[in-house]
């Protein structure tokens, strides 16, 4: 007769063996929600030590297993787990972006690494986070993964996910607060100001780019692959520049989606590279932002209408094979062009900040801007428009600080 099976949630007969002198471990089978067996095991320094340690060890994962999902005697790598199945699940309704999932999944590690064999009651120590994340900005700092070398973003990515684990195991009786929202405010010494194309600027830059460019597809060995990706590099920026969208939506954008009547084009998806799909056109702008639809400039209407009649149904920008562009490799090439024309300072985002500081300059406010960036004022104040040096309206106003001193005349 065939042995029985231990229910789900539950251990078999537990075997101590000593295994060095004075060293005793206990082992047992240990049945998983999946049917599968986890074998643990416990040492001490008698038998009942080692049997007493194995018990509670089986008590957490009976908890974790079948009863309450979650209480303060919970390991709070579980909860990690817990969480990120979770959000994989809004990862697959669209809700949130598969980046995101593979970035949190990182942070997730980090955590893992110095909070994750702790209970959800030893984890409710705000101090603990705050240590916890200050070692993932000293670990990113030191890594070659860090290209701005502070650790900043890996905190502030760790404090986002260290946020939501707790605040799961808090729905779920395993914290009564949140730690992490306690922890000391990750700050960025690095911060760099926003910066933009000026206007004594802009035309110089747009005119090297193209000669330059040029330079490249001339030279290209390797024919119309390489020829069309650097010839179609300088109407990606003007587009960019024209809109005020980001690489990956201005090189999600379709023919159907330029309408030169009204001079609008449709910005309403975003090209994004996910591990074991490749490049991906997904709904939405970066971030989930709602799709906007601005109108560009007459100096681009010529070059929108002559990519609106070739592209027919397909991609404005496409690769040589008719393929979307990828926006990493546009960024790549972009890169190469603005260290070899002299402006190494030049990034692909200062194209944005730039639509952003222009639109205020002349005359319009924070909301114009946002209109067109598809953000909100605040947004736009701190990330896309760069602070006025000088402001001819202030001055004005400050004339009228103190009387005119007598002239004599």
């Amino acid at each position: 007769m065939p042995r029985r099976r231990t229910e789900i949630g539950t251990y078999g007969k537990i075997t101590t063996t000593e295994v060095e002198p004075g060293v005793f471990e206990a082992r047992a089978r240990f049945r998983l929600r999946n049917g599968r067996y986890k074998r643990p095991r416990r040492r001490g320094k008698s038998r009942t030590a080692a049997e007493t340690a194995l018990k509670k060890a089986m008590v957490k994962l009976a908890d974790e297993t079948t009863g309450k999902r979650i209480n303060a005697e919970t390991r709070f790598g579980h909860v990690i787990d817990l969480w990120l199945a979770e959000f994989k699940k809004k990862v697959e309704r669209g809700e949130r972006a598969p980046k995101s999932l593979y970035d949190y999944e990182d942070s997730a590690e980090q955590i893992r690494k110095y909070m994750g064999e702790l209970t959800c009651g030893e984890a409710e120590d705000a101090g603990l986070c705050d240590e916890t994340l200050k070692s993932i900005r000293d670990d990113a700092a030191k890594s070659k993964r860090s290209k701005k070398s502070n650790g900043y973003a890996a905190a502030k990515r760790a404090k986002t996910v260290l946020t939501g684990v707790c605040g799961l195991a808090i729905r779920h009786g395993g914290m009564r607060v949140n730690p992490a929202k306690s922890a000391e405010a990750i700050e960025n010494a690095g911060k760099e100001d926003v910066r933009a194309l000026e206007p004594e600027d802009r035309q110089d830059f747009l005119t090297k780019l193209h000669a330059y460019c040029e330079r490249k597809a001339g030279t290209s060995k390797r024919g119309g692959i390489r020829v069309q990706a650097w010839r179609d590099l300088p109407e990606v920026v003007e587009a960019m520049l024209a809109t005020g969208g980001r690489p990956g939506e201005v090189l999600a954008s379709e023919g159907p989606g330029v309408v030169p009547q009204r001079r609008t084009v449709l910005l309403d998806h975003h090209l994004v590279r996910i591990e074991g799909q490749g490049l991906v056109r997904q709904f939405r702008r970066k971030g989930g932002g709602t799709p906007v639809n601005p109108m560009y400039p007459s100096w681009a209407a010529p070059m929108f209408a002559r990519r609106k009649l070739a592209a027919g149904e397909g991609p404005l920008f496409p690769t040589w094979n008719g393929q979307w562009m990828d926006p990493g490799n546009m960024q790549k090439r972009l890169r190469e062009a603005c260290d070899a024309i002299g402006y190494d300072w030049m990034y692909s985002r200062i194209l944005r900040h730039t639509v952003g500081t222009h639109i205020v300059d002349a005359g319009g406010t924070n909301e114009d801007a946002a209109d067109q960036l598809g953000n909100t004022p605040d947004v736009v104040q701190r990330n896309y428009r760069r602070k006025r040096a000088t402001n001819p309206k202030n001055a004005a106003a400050l004339e009228t600080l103190f009387e005119a001193p007598e002239t004599g005349s």
